[in-house]
């Protein structure tokens, strides 16, 4: 009789059931977004420790990071007062002994049997006069015999990991794994897009970027896994963009745009003329059976608020609903406050949908929503709860777009017809994050100012300057205009050594700035409070408004001439130009006072320095791209974005620009994905999908 098959290996497997995983493990490893096999190889290193090289215990110097070879002479458990566990042993080599301490490991005394030789990576130190090292990684040389020496010796891994899982355990669970599942690893690149790439093919690629061999096969390893993900980002939105066209699913909005010309001839400015062009841009959308999918970017101060309100009226028009998704309550507050009036004399009614409502009066926009008396909803996350429905939702606008997540946008367009999407965002993208991230967007940009558009002059102020830098905005308020003072807590905290907004404002009121009307506004008040506090301030109730972030984007108040940021080393570049976009906006020259603190390092002045010579968002978005990479300054990893374990599209340029160019050939080639290489791909980009589930539906 024969035997029973072999089982296929399949990178599906679950790692519970690979060796030395089980159950509770397994569990761990599910915390590091790790259930499978794929999952697990290619949870890729987060750095690298270079052990090529061995020390003596004699050469060690304190401090540094080094890899010693040595033999356990003694070893001893013992536990503290407070019942730590403390493991001690003597190790040696020719040249000296050294004293090895771990704290709280009690599993380890099981491996340092003296006699046994041990790899080492720590750094030395002393203790009352005696040379240790503590807590060190160690492996034991020739107890798993069919493993190689993982931790020394070598360019070593360092993964990211969670409490039950070490280092030494993952890095030798993914080497037997990569063992065991080499052959299960197959290409998944087309020729057309390997070809004038030197590059490994994909199996040595994951083996290289766990345990390169060399720096030059790593870097070729990495070029290759890159472009793999690069390609399939492109290639997903790609084929989005075909599905789109050829199976229109929005609701085609035949209007003249009367309600529009209407709402701007009411308007006391003129349209600037790239307002015009991307109001253009929108209505051929629009009208068109393959509806609007846009991004529209431009600077803080640029009109985009206006192009939205025209937008949403081109909804209204057609017999129609629109709602316009902003991310906090003073912001929809004040996008309500700004559009509902001239709405409202259109004969459009408009409603004001946040958490903070009462519940009879959420009950009744919801009945007007889904009755269709509601025309246009301003609102923020409230707008996607599941009890929200509309008779006829048309047209979405979503400001500060990247401050909502991937499956937050796909709520509000879960609709019978697909709604017009139109996602707004005051922080410029470069065309390579555009083709990767945004890759499903049209793009319209709104590039010049306002001609009423006053400068913003920026300064550092030193903490010698702080009293004649309040002396000025206090002389300024005498003369009828406004200054903000911006603080990035809202308490003091005894871990962080920070002026706090409750506490800033008490001080400034009975010192410098007493008799001067004060106001305080952060992200705790209730929306009841705040509104007062802004009505006041706007009306020039008060002349001085104490506050946290909750200002950064949207707030309007024409008459605030003055930005005084405190620690503005804890925020980004385009984040700060963002605030300062809070001043300047009534014809009045704006200043904007990045207070420097003693400990303010040279590095941060630097790089606020950027701020006081530039004031095109543009250019700062690009220092700050620089400075912080695109998880930070959009986002992109927070929000949703699929597809990046490994590249940047702000600094992998070159290779999303190939990837660009190889997805545009196949398709040019390929539309349908038919060929055995167009069936390659789409085998592997259902996996993707099938992984993660944000990807199925992107807005």
């Amino acid at each position: 009789m024969q035997g029973a098959r072999k089982r296929e290996r399949s990178l599906t497997d679950y790692c519970q059931y690979l060796k030395g995983v089980g159950p509770s493990r397994a569990l761990k490893l599910v915390k590091l977004g790790i259930e499978n096999v794929n999952e697990l190889l290619t949870h890729f290193p987060r750095k690298y420790y270079d052990r090529r090289q061995l020390r003596t215990i004699a050469s060690l110097q304190p401090g540094m990071e080094e890899t010693i070879l040595g033999q356990v002479l003694t070893s001893a458990q013992r536990n503290s007062r407070r019942r730590q566990s403390i493991i001690t042993a003597a190790v040696g080599d020719d040249t000296g002994v050294i004293q090895v301490v771990w704290f709280n490991q009690p599993y380890i005394a099981r491996h340092l049997k003296p006699g046994s030789e041990v790899i080492l990576t720590g750094q030395l130190r002393y203790y009352k006069g005696q040379r240790q090292i503590v807590n060190p990684e160690f492996e034991v040389i020739g107890e798993d015999l069919d493993q190689e020496l993982l931790s020394a010796g070598r360019i070593v891994p360092v993964y990211r990991l969670t409490e039950g899982i070490s280092q030494r355990f993952l890095r030798n669970l993914i080497a037997r794994t990569l063992d065991q599942y080499q052959d299960s690893v197959t290409e998944n690149l087309p020729s057309s897009v390997l070809d004038g790439l030197n590059v490994p093919p994909r199996q040595r690629a994951i083996r290289e970027m766990h345990f390169p061999s060399d720096e030059e096969a790593f870097g070729r390893a990495q070029e290759r896994l890159k472009i793999e993900e690069l390609f399939y980002v492109q290639l997903f939105f790609a084929l989005q963009r075909i599905r789109r066209r050829e199976n229109p699913t929005h609701l085609r909005l035949a209007v003249e745009f009367e309600l529009e010309g209407r709402y701007l001839e009411s308007l006391p400015f003129e349209l600037t003329p790239s307002q015009k062009r991307v109001l253009g841009e929108i209505h051929d959308d629009t009208v068109s059976e393959r509806g609007m999918n846009r991004l529209l970017q431009g600077d803080v101060g640029s009109g985009k608020t206006v192009v939205a309100g025209a937008t949403l009226l081109a909804a209204v028009e057609g017999g129609h609903q629109a709602a316009m998704l902003v991310p906090t309550e003073i912001l929809a507050a004040q996008h309500y406050a700004t559009l509902a009036p001239d709405f409202e004399r259109l004969g459009v009614p408009t409603a004001l949908l946040i958490g903070s409502l009462k519940a009879a009066e959420k009950r009744e926009i919801h009945r007007g929503l889904a009755e269709g008396r509601i025309g246009v909803v301003v609102g923020t996350h409230a707008l996607i709860q599941s009890e929200v429905r509309f008779k006829s939702l048309a047209m979405v606008v979503i400001d500060e777009q990247h401050r909502f997540g991937v499956r937050q946008r796909a709520a509000l367009m879960r609709q019978e017809a697909t709604p017009h999407l139109l996602v707004m965002t005051a922080t410029p993208i470069p065309r390579s994050l555009a083709l990767t991230a945004y890759a499903d967007l049209d793009l319209s940009v709104i590039d010049e100012m306002p001609a009423t558009r006053a400068s913003v002059r920026t300064r550092l102020v030193e903490p010698a300057k702080r009293k004649a830098m309040y002396r000025f905005v206090r002389e300024q308020c005498e003369k009828g205009n406004r200054a903000f003072f911006l603080y990035p807590l809202i308490e003091e905290t005894e871990k962080q050594d920070l002026e706090a907004a409750v506490t800033a404002y008490e001080e400034l009121g009975a010192g410098d700035f007493d008799g001067v009307p004060m106001g305080l506004l952060h992200g705790r008040m209730s929306m009841e409070e705040k509104e007062d506090v802004m009505r006041r301030f706007a009306s020039g109730q008060t002349a001085v408004l104490v506050t946290t972030t909750v200002v950064e984007v949207g707030i309007h108040v024409p008459d605030a001439t003055i930005m005084v940021v405190n620690h503005p080393e804890r925020f980004g570049l385009s984040q700060l130009h963002q605030l300062r976009g809070r001043v300047g906006r009534g014809g009045e020259p704006g200043y904007c006072f990045l207070m420097m603190g003693e400990s303010t390092s040279p590095e941060s002045r630097e790089r606020l320095d950027v701020l006081t010579r530039e004031s095109d968002g543009f250019r700062i978005a690009e220092a700050d791209l620089r400075i912080r990479g695109p998880g930070e300054f959009l986002g992109v990893r927070q929000h949703g974005v699929p597809g990046f374990k490994l590249a940047n599209p702000l600094k992998d340029r070159g290779l999303v620009e190939k990837a660009n160019i190889a997805v545009k050939r196949l398709l040019e080639e390929d539309p349908r994905l038919e060929s055995s290489e167009g069936a390659l791909c789409r085998q592997f980009l259902r996996t993707i999908v099938a992984e993660d589930v944000a990807m199925r539906v992107v807005v």
